[in-house]
């Protein structure tokens, strides 16, 4: 069986969703499968890291401009491989000539429409909407995100599955000491810390988080510094401002964009990490810390105690009192966190890549016969 998939998103820093295609076609690399993978690019982007296409062939494929590329250029493309079966993020192709599988990582356009500008909502409303009548298949990343789907759309129950996305093999339990020495010398963090990753203002709650770590600090009188990983955009004076109106300025750092390959030292180097989102479709900072057997704390909403389960603490997101008495909780007990240390590598070892390719190449086999 020959599969198609759009690639376009390795093409380009990593985020959430690039993090799933690569972690993806990675899986699918290391499987023994007779069946042939084809990630097709779009040539006026930057290409795509030989490590992350993992010897998969790709195709480019060239179009006018990023939407004719799926409207029109992909779906030829795919006629012309005679493809069986086609994989996509969100919005399906409306001309192709093969059945179509959506994975979708969340719907917070239309449950969280506050989150988006107008244009944006709009046009991910629209392209979703004609997957949710017409894709062969719908992939969801977690329980929350199918039942969202099954409920905002009305999609058949059977025609969304449940695939959960995976965590690194690179995010473990490493040395603690060689961490910090190298936060220390790349980024100018001194331990201890708590570290929290993802930094949009609202829907990833750090101002609130900001506000929780001000309390727990005045009371447990430590000299934990809060690290803020990822780019701030327009809203660092957000944080700066309200940091130093708390009188914690200097306990605060922002590093900006982080290479992946720096995020397990940066976990490893935490005495805590903090994950306050209000909403999560899966929510991969939470499963990549407890991978590496840092203490999680996240918000007891959306899917995020679907994915750490036992091995984290969860909180109502809402409550800055709440998040501040789980900080000092965890950072005064020496065994509460050696505990969750214990419970976190085995609760993220449930999130494979490998499995998830196996699942998905069930569901290929599925859709294409």
């Amino acid at each position: 069986m020959r599969i198609g998939i759009d690639a376009r998103l390795l093409q380009g820093d990593f985020t959430g969703d690039r993090t799933y295609w690569r972690g993806l076609i990675r899986g699918l690399s290391r499987l023994k499968s007779e069946d042939e993978f084809v990630l097709y690019t779009y040539p006026n982007m930057s290409a795509a890291p030989p490590s992350e296409t993992a010897g998969l062939p790709t195709r480019d494929t060239p179009a006018m401009c990023w939407r004719t590329w799926s409207l029109w250029a992909f779906p030829r493309a795919l006629d012309k491989d005679r493809v069986d079966v086609a994989h996509v993020q969100y919005s399906i192709p409306p001309f192709a000539p093969c059945p179509v599988i959506s994975s979708v990582h969340d719907i917070s356009f239309r449950t969280r429409a506050q989150y988006y500008r107008f244009k944006d909502k709009f046009l991910l409303h629209r392209g979703f909407s004609y997957a949710a009548k017409h894709a062969a298949k719908i992939l969801a990343i977690s329980l929350y995100t199918k039942s969202e789907i099954v409920n905002v759309y009305g999609v058949a129950p059977e025609r969304v599955e449940v695939v959960y996305s995976g965590v690194d093999e690179q995010f473990r339990p490493l040395d603690r000491a060689e961490s910090r020495d190298l936060v220390r010398r790349k980024y100018a963090i001194a331990s201890p810390f708590v570290v929290t990753v993802g930094l949009t203002p609202e829907r990833k709650n750090v101002q609130r988080l900001i506000q929780a770590f001000a309390q727990s600090k005045e009371e447990l009188r430590s000299d934990h510094k809060l690290v803020l990983v990822g780019r701030p955009g327009g809203d660092e004076g957000k944080f700066t401002g309200l940091a130093e109106s708390l009188g914690i300025s200097e306990d605060m750092i922002i590093t900006g964009y982080v290479p992946s390959e720096d995020l397990p030292s940066l976990y490893n180097a935490a005495d805590l990490c903090v994950y306050p989102s209000v909403y999560e479709g899966f929510g991969l900072p939470a499963a990549e810390a407890m991978a590496c057997g840092v203490p999680v704390i996240t918000g007891d909403r959306s899917s995020l105690p679907e994915v750490v389960g036992d091995a984290g603490i969860t909180v109502d997101p809402y409550q800055t009192e709440a998040f501040a008495e789980a900080i000092a909780r965890v950072l005064s007990s020496e065994s509460l966190r050696a505990e969750l240390s214990a419970k976190g590598p085995a609760q993220a070892a449930k999130f494979s890549w490998d499995t998830m390719a196996r699942q998905v190449v069930d569901v290929y086999h599925r859709v294409g016969g």
